[in-house]
Order: structure tokens, then sequence, then C-alpha cells
């Protein structure tokens, strides 16, 4: 009895002091967030510092619609590639199919700065495509030549997020309701008009919310449109960094992320209501329909075709970040020395092995203070549905890199690593969010209102029942944060701490010197490490979309 009881107590102990810790990480990273984000608006209304000029709004004015157009117009090209994609993913039954599904994965686990040096290699002047064009035609001059402008960052963008349009698509797309497409097809109605009148009104919900999501993605791009968008323009985050890194001009760089900041709240917004909207759905969904095989010579050559232009346009880019890596080029001689050089070469830079293990450590911390965070706020939410609940988690969706790099700049000049650790772990708990909530979700309520009667505390419950049933969750959210962790190149350019270098920083300045085969090598491990953590997870769960 004795026994009994000092365990009792022990483990109330250990679950009070389990809480208390968990809510301090989580108070830290909340206020790692809040405590920036507000400081990168104070030079807006202090009486120091340059004034704002009619150039400064012009400036901003023409940035705010360079990036609003790209961001819709890479939207419009990830929702057109994503729905056949969706359509052969829910609907059909063919070889390839894991495949297509698994590419749903690479924009969470792909960094950016890969992305972007990706499409360098296959889509540059010098690049793969345009060699093996020349080749084939005999011209003297590359026939694309788009890549450093507007069509640059949209192809880019929407060939990089058309997976989230498939994965979400297709989600809802495998449980519509065959009842009303069948009765469609009963009074007459061909298969193109129940297309357009029967199932794009049950898919128009994930659409759009896809949508917003890849909208807000593009609005909040910097490596990619700092590389790409020079010559077609310049997008609010680029402005942003310019201003506080280049030009010194706080005061513009505080008007400049307020007016990113009131649109990005703005998109969150519409999102999450759209989401809301699918969840009471989705609860009332029917099972998954039976797939088939593809039906006659037409949907045939179309799925032919559509996967070939994927395997070109989209894996081509980062097939080529491989091939580089091995000095593989189309006019070159493959030899095995060849093959080596790039990667002895990495290896023997002294800075490869500190930026490996830098990024392993700093992305691990991020990770764990996120999902701890994360965890501790869908355990306090509980079951509510209020729209509080539902948009505070979000907030940090509309707030940049870069911009909260600035508010650190503003807040604490000096800065070190534990400032980006903290800006990291901010910046991923939406994801690690969304993780764990879908994992929370289904949890039976029944099995909940049970363990509430027969817990002897609400701690009791919080570390007994519902600690195991989210583990799976927990799981994912490290591992998405430990990706995007991984390949944050933003966060450490805005900072520019002293001394500090990690894989994505590694990559992106041995590109800016022209040192494409390293670049390429450290690309291809820093791709295998940020995608392995997050594909071991998911050999064990289901990985869920960003919601």
């Amino acid at each position: 009895m004795r026994g009994e009881c000092e365990r009792k107590v022990m483990s109330r102990t250990f679950f009070t002091l389990g809480a208390s810790l968990s809510l301090a990480i989580t108070a830290a990273v909340a206020l790692s967030f809040i405590l920036p984000a507000g400081a990168a608006l104070i030079p807006l209304f202090a009486h120091q510092g340059m004034p704002l000029t009619f150039d400064h709004l012009s400036a901003l004015v023409s940035a705010l619609m360079f990036t609003a157009t790209q961001a819709l117009l890479s939207s419009l090209v990830a929702i057109l590639v994503g729905i056949p994609a969706a359509f052969l993913v829910a609907r059909r039954e063919f070889p390839l199919r894991r495949l297509l599904l698994s590419l749903s994965g690479i924009p969470l686990c792909v960094p950016p700065v890969i992305v972007a040096f990706a499409f360098v290699l296959f889509y540059g002047r010098q690049g793969y495509l345009n060699t093996v064009l020349q080749a084939l035609t005999g011209a003297v001059d590359p026939p694309i030549t788009f890549l450093y402008s507007l069509w640059g960052v949209v192809l880019a963008h929407g060939l990089y997020n058309f997976p989230v349009v498939l994965r979400a698509v297709s989600q809802i797309w495998e449980r519509t309701d065959p009842c009303t497409e069948e009765a469609a097809a009963l009074l007459g109605a061909g298969r193109l008009r129940i297309l357009r009148t029967v199932v794009f009104p049950q898919l128009a919900g994930a659409v759009f919310s896809s949508g917003a999501l890849v909208f807000l993605y593009c609005f909040f791009s910097f490596v990619i449109v700092l590389l790409f968008g020079g010559i077609g323009g310049t997008s609010l985050e680029v402005e942003l960094f310019q201003a506080a890194r280049s030009d010194l001009n706080f005061r513009y760089a505080a008007l400049v992320a307020l007016t990113e900041t009131l649109a990005g709240l703005g998109i969150v917004l519409a999102y999450v209501r759209i989401e809301g909207q699918l969840s009471s759905r989705s609860s009332r969904a029917p099972q998954l329909r039976p797939r088939h095989r593809l039906h006659g010579t037409g949907e045939l050559c179309f799925s032919i075709a559509y996967l070939l232009s994927v395997a070109v346009f989209f894996l081509g880019p980062l097939v080529s970040v491989v091939c580089r890596s091995l000095s593989i080029v189309p006019s070159g001689t493959i030899s095995l020395s060849l093959l080596r050089a790039p990667w002895q070469t990495l290896f023997s830079r002294p800075s490869f092995f500190r930026s490996l293990g830098t990024t392993v450590w700093v992305s691990s911390c991020a990770a764990f203070l996120s999902t701890i965070a994360a965890l501790s706020l869908t355990l306090l939410v509980g079951r509510s549905r209020s729209a509080v609940t539902r948009v505070l988690p979000l907030v940090p969706l509309a707030v940049s890199s870069v911009m909260l790099g600035f508010g650190w700049i503003v807040l604490a000049p000096r800065m070190g690593v534990c400032t980006l650790v903290l800006a990291q772990a901010s910046l991923s708990l939406p994801f690690a969010w969304t993780q764990i909530r879908a994992s929370f979700d289904r949890i039976p309520v029944a099995l909940d209102e049970g363990a509430a009667l027969l817990s002897t505390s609400s701690l009791d419950r919080q570390f007994r029942v519902r600690l195991p049933l989210v583990a799976r969750g927990i799981q994912s959210a490290f591992a998405l944060s430990f990706a995007i962790a991984c390949g944050d190149a933003t966060l450490p350019l805005v900072l520019s701490l002293d001394r500090f270098e990690n894989l994505s920083l590694l990559v992106y300045r041995l590109a800016g010197s022209y040192r494409f085969a390293e670049a390429s090598a450290a690309a291809v491990f820093l791709a295998l490490l940020s995608s392995l953590v997050f594909f071991l997870q998911d050999g064990q769960s289901k990985v869920e979309d960003v919601r």
C-alpha cells in the first residue's frame, strides 16, 4: 500500500514537472515569435531614422504587385498541374501511382535553395535542357531564356508546389459520392459535363484550400525570387531584405514588413475558413472509392504524356543536381575519377563537416522545441473548435522568415545560434501543430471521455492516454520541423551570425561562387539528410497535408 502511494506521488511529480517544462518551452517559442514580430514594426513609428519618400512608396507598390502576381500565377500553375495528378492518384490504378503519390513529400523535405539551384542547372542558359535542345536543333543560342524573369519564378514555384495540390485534392476526390455521378450519367450527361457540373463542385473547396496554401508559400518565397526575379521584378521579401541589410533603412523595412504581414493574415484567415468547411464535410464523407484501370486509348495516351512531362520538367531539375554532383554533363565524358571528384573535394573541405554538425544539432533543437510547443498547445486546446484555437497556431504562417529575422536585428543586434533555433522553432510551429492535431482528432471521443472519468487527474489523462495516442503525430511533427530547419537558408542569411554556416548556406555560397559540382554534391547530401528523417517516419504513419 505504501509502495503504491509512493508510485502515485512520483508519477504526479513527474507529470507536474513535465507539464511545467512543456509550458515553459511553449512560452519561450511563443515569445520568440511575438517579440521580434512586434519589434520589426517599431522603426515605422520611431522618430529617428530615414524619412519615407514617394520613391519608397512607389517601390513598395511595385514589389507588392510583383509578389501578388507571381504568387497568383504560381498557384494557377500548381493547380493546373496538380489536378490531373490528383485524378490519377485518386481514381486510377497504374504501376507508377505510388511514385506519383510520393512526390507530395518533395515540397516538405527538399529545401527551396536546392530547388532554385536545380532549376539553374536544368533550365539555365548552359543547363541540361538547353544543351540537349541545342544538340538536337543545331541552334547556336540557347532556346530557353525565361529563367531569370517573372516566368522563371512562376515555373519554379508552380512545379515545386503542385504536389501540395495533388495531396489535398486527391484525398477529397477518392471520397466523392459516386451516386451523384451515376445519376448524372443515367440522365444522359457526358464525362466532361459530369466533371464540370458534378465532380468539380465537390472538389472546389480542396482546390481553393490548396491554392491558398501555395499562394501563401509563393507570397513569402525568398531564395527563388532572389535568384530568378532580378530582371523581372522584386518581391516584398527581397525588398525587405535589401532595405534592412543593404540600405539599413529600418523605417522602410518596417513598412514593407507591415504590408506583407497584413496580406499574409488575410490569406491565412481565408485558408482557415475554407479548411473549416472541408473538415465539417470530411466528417460525413463516404468510404474510399475503388480505383479502376485506365479507360480507353485517349486516357492512356494522356496519362503517358502527363507522366512524361512531370518526369522531364519536375523531376528533371532534381535529377540534374545528382548528375552534376557526379560531373555528368550531356557533352562530356564520364570516368570513375570524374564521378568521385566533386564528392572528394567536398569532403576534403573542413567547413563541410562543421556545416553538417551545425545543421544536425540546430535543426534537432529547433524541431524539439517546435514539437513540444505544438504538443502542449494541442493538449491545452483539446477538442475546442473555436475560431481562435484554429487561427492562432497558424499565425506564424503570416509572418515571413525575413521579417522575423529583421525583428531580431532590431530587438537584439548581437545574436547567437540560440536566436536562430528559437526563430526556426516558432516558424515551424504551424507545421508541427497540424501533424499533432491530425493525430489528436483521430482519438475516439468515447475513449477520451472514458479516460476523463477514470483518470485521477487531468495530467494523468494527458500523459497516460492522450500522449501515447498522438505518438505518430509527434514523430511526424519532429520530422517535418527537422526537414524545414535543415533547409532554411533565409534566416541564417538575414541574421548573419558570426562564423555560422549550415548546409543550406554552404550550397548557396558554393553556387554563388560558380562551384556547381561541389554545390550539387552538398545539395544532394542536404536533400538526403532532410528527407531521411521525413520518410523514415512516413513509413510508420501517413503524412497528412499541412492544414
